[in-house]
């Protein structure tokens, strides 16, 4: 089908409006120094595009949201955020943040690097790993969110899923897509990084699966009877990767 194109002058810039099944389509206003952009992931919060930074003489992952910001007071808590998703890339475990701002019309953008490899949701559907190799995964993501729940401010991921973790090229997880809204607890992302454990040890969703498996590992139903709750007992995400290294102990022991 053909879609018309026009490039529409809004004031502060020229941008592109896409017309698509005679439906106007919102175009972009990219950030300036990110050429080339092609998209490569359509979110319900945002798109994701493979851009070239012209600053860094790289290519970088670039996510536009969808959602504008408003006031300066909303500006001010992106640019907070920013400030400390890029210091979350330090951890191996945490795709890092190389830059993020706000558009001349308002968008919030993020710069991530870009890395080649499969998100977890990915692994768990066609080559799931084993019982031994999950476990250490997530204790891989364990260690990554407690040293997000650790920075100042605290940052939360919010929203953990299996596609918002990236298994690399090399074969190590690492996480991305932290919510910008400072609005889960620590425990949200306990439970929601103990469902992804219990999926990735069933290959289904908790509670809907059969959770034989997991006896054969002495101490992991109690920890996941713990945490797989909407108010976890255990509250600190440090805490939860040590009783998973226990539980890795007391089975070779076993």
């Amino acid at each position: 089908m053909r879609h018309e194109a026009v490039w529409l002058w809004l004031g502060t810039g020229v941008y592109f409006v896409q017309i698509k099944k005679g439906v106007l389509v919102a175009g972009i206003d990219t950030p300036a120094g990110y050429t080339g952009l092609q998209r490569i992931r359509i979110g319900a919060e945002a798109d994701t595009y493979r851009a070239w930074d012209e600053r860094a003489g790289k290519q970088v992952a670039l996510r536009l949201f969808h959602r504008f910001v408003s006031g300066r007071a909303e500006e001010a808590a992106f640019a907070a955020y920013c400030a400390t998703a890029i210091g979350l890339g330090r951890h191996p475990a945490i795709i890092e943040v190389k830059a993020g701002g706000v558009t001349a019309t308002g968008r919030p953008w993020l710069a991530f690097e870009n890395l080649d490899g499969r998100t977890l949701e990915e692994v768990l559907r066609t080559d799931p790993p084993g019982p031994a190799e999950a476990i250490e995964l997530v204790i891989t993501l364990a260690d990554a969110l407690a040293w997000a729940h650790a920075t100042r401010p605290p940052l939360t991921h919010g929203r953990l899923r299996a596609e918002h973790v990236l298994i690399g090229d090399d074969g190590l997880p690492r996480l991305h897509d932290f919510a910008p809204q400072r609005t889960a607890a620590p425990r949200d992302d306990i439970t929601n990084l103990a469902a992804l454990l219990f999926r990735a040890l069933t290959g289904h969703p908790w509670p809907d699966a059969d959770d034989r498996i997991i006896s054969l590992w002495p101490g992991l139903t109690g920890l996941l009877d713990e945490t797989l709750t909407p108010v976890p007992a255990i509250d600190s995400m440090a805490i939860f990767a040590g009783r998973l290294r226990q539980v890795v102990a007391d089975t070779a022991d076993f």
